[in-house]
């Protein structure tokens, strides 16, 4: 955009330059070429030769410039064509780099959830060992107590048969 502002305004100051210039080579000519240039009069050939012969080479200059401007538009726009593909081989790029990280990110996560799965597995496994420990530990406590109970009435038949024989034997005694 900035190119053809600077096309537009070289375009401008040439047209000033070439106003200048007529107006500079239209005050050397006589009143009847004067008024030929102005639109009045007759145009006759020796008129038109005049004003071909002052006017062809700005012309020709005018030309040139032109061309020497039409070349640096042509220039710059190739010039904004490879930068836009430059752009966009960055964009691209950055789009690819973007891609790799957010992949690596992804690829992290799962790896962390993966560990995390394994941990879990694991604390399932131990949890497990230990509600069987805790029952057969149960189990124990209760065959255990179930004895317990046994050797306590043993116990007591045979406390009372004790006293009975102690009680027999005073009786015995007596």
């Amino acid at each position: 955009m900035a190119t053809e502002i600077d096309f537009l305004s070289q375009n401008q100051q040439l047209n000033e330059d070439l106003g200048e210039h007529q107006m500079e080579k239209f005050s050397k000519y006589s009143l009847v070429q004067k008024a030929v240039f102005k639109g009045d009069g007759d145009d006759t050939l020796e008129n038109i030769l005049v004003d071909q012969r002052f006017l062809a080479p700005l012309i020709i200059e005018y030309d040139k410039h032109l061309e020497e401007l039409n070349g640096q538009l042509k220039y710059y726009q190739k010039q904004m064509g490879e930068m836009k593909l430059q752009l966009e081989n960055v964009i691209k790029e950055n789009e690819r780099s973007e891609l790799s990280r957010q992949k690596l990110h992804t690829q992290e996560l799962l790896s962390q959830l993966e560990m995390a799965n394994e941990k879990v597995a694991e604390n399932e496994k131990l949890i497990l060992e230990h509600q069987e420990k805790a029952s057969r530990l149960q189990r124990r406590l209760s065959a255990a107590e179930q004895r317990a109970a046994l050797a306590s009435q043993q116990l007591s038949v045979i406390t009372v048969q004790r006293r009975k024989a102690a009680s027999m034997m005073n009786l015995e005694n007596i």
